[in-house]
């Protein structure tokens, strides 16, 4: 790849209540990054052969692995937490343990709330698993 044509690194989807943002390569995102719908988009657009051509290959294949937060949150923590372990040499347990535990703490704080939000959240169907309506002909 030239200068003039840096590769595009992909935002990796974040924990949502962290502000701290990494492109899918553990980056800092630069004006050459872009956001996943952006990269999707690029994806259809060029077909998987040329769009790698200009992106990072690291984003390019954990970005096609790894969902994001409104397809998969479990998916997102599970590879949070995988990454604690992976990337040595740092603590990086400790911020998601305190994280962990403020949420448990809040929870705690606000149970009847909690409560009220799951229910309601029991009560929605996913978009995708939805029945579709019966046409009515006539």
């Amino acid at each position: 790849m030239t200068d003039d044509m840096p590769l595009q690194h992909v935002i990796r989807p974040k924990l949502p209540w962290r502000d701290e943002q990494l492109t899918e390569c553990r980056k800092p995102p630069n004006e050459h990054a872009i956001t996943r719908d952006q990269f999707i988009a690029k994806v259809r657009k060029l077909g998987k052969k040329r769009a790698a051509m200009t992106t990072c290959m690291t984003c390019f294949d954990t970005a096609e692995r790894w969902p994001d937060w409104n397809t998969n949150p479990v998916a997102v923590l599970a590879r949070d937490v995988r990454g604690v372990t992976y990337w040595g040499g740092v603590d990086h347990e400790a911020p998601l343990r305190d994280e962990l535990r403020a949420i448990a703490l809040l929870i705690e704080a606000h149970q009847e709330e909690f409560a009220q939000t799951l229910a309601a959240l029991k009560n929605t169907v996913p978009f995708g698993k939805r029945k579709p309506r019966a046409v009515r002909r006539g």
